[in-house]
């Protein structure tokens, strides 16, 4: 009985070893190319998602999701941003990859992400983060955003990953929130069934039924408000972001709760 309960005790203990061994830090070379291109004269860097052989425990998630990788990689990697100006300069297209990757696994923000990442999503062991229909809706909905006011006086609206509302009004980030609600915003912005770009139209043309100020900083700063609490309660966006978290839930490192 003794050596069957060793056994066992072994097994399990490799088997939550092997659970926790999705090593996505060492990897980031295997799935991420850095690329100079040229505009106008001016060069830039280009980060682009390769193709993952499929012995790699995450090449699901990195090939079907590669925008959310993309996200992270923009918004939540402050040393890449901070070193582009290094890495620009740098001829020999090894010698720039390999410093970037360097740049990445340094990165303590998005290494961090990583881990938490592949732990949520691979290790059934780890517990996913539990989070409300309101909580992603409160996210998503700042993606919708007033740009400014023209010199006409009309608000100029936009659906953007980059330019939105978040950094403005959300103290602490959500990474995989975000990642997940602006990857299906941009999905669906021109689909057949939601197509956000009508709903945004639709919202911008209600800010219209009451003057939000006359001071134009005022005006636009209400407005953005406005426009967020508009898609917060659009029922298409809450549609969307219930069909697509059925179809990827698998992949996200986060339960809805009242679905």
């Amino acid at each position: 009985m003794k050596k069957f309960i060793l056994i066992v005790s072994l097994a399990a203990s490799f088997q939550a070893f092997s659970q926790t061994k999705c090593d996505i830090q060492n990897h980031y070379g295997d799935f991420i190319e850095i690329k100079k291109g040229n505009h106008k004269g001016k060069d830039y860097l280009n980060p682009e998602l390769i193709t993952v052989d499929a012995k790699y425990c995450f090449a699901d998630y990195v090939n079907k999701y590669p925008l959310y990788m993309y996200y992270f990689l923009t918004s939540f990697c402050p040393s890449y941003t901070q070193d582009k100006d290094n890495l620009i300069n740098i001829k020999d297209s090894l010698a720039l990859q390999s410093a970037f990757i360097t740049v990445l696994q340094e990165d303590s923000l998005f290494s961090t992400i990583m881990q938490e990442l592949t732990e949520k999503v691979f290790d059934k062991s780890v517990p996913k983060d539990t989070i409300t229909m309101n909580t992603l809706l409160g996210i998503a909905a700042k993606y919708f955003y007033v740009l400014k006011i023209s010199e006409e006086g009309h608000y100029v609206g936009k659906v953007c990953s980059g330019i939105n509302g978040i950094a403005e009004t959300e103290a602490v980030r959500k990474p995989f929130i975000e990642a997940f609600a602006s990857t299906a915003i941009l999905k669906h912005y021109y689909s057949k069934e939601y197509n956000m770009y009508n709903e945004l139209v639709h919202a911008i043309k209600d800010l219209y039924k009451i003057n939000l100020g006359i001071d134009n900083n005022e005006r636009l700063l209400r407005a953005r408000g406005a426009l967020f609490m508009q898609m917060f309660y659009n029922q298409k966006l809450r549609d969307m972001l219930l069909y697509e978290y059925e179809r990827q839930k698998e992949y996200l490192p986060f339960v809805l709760s009242d679905i």
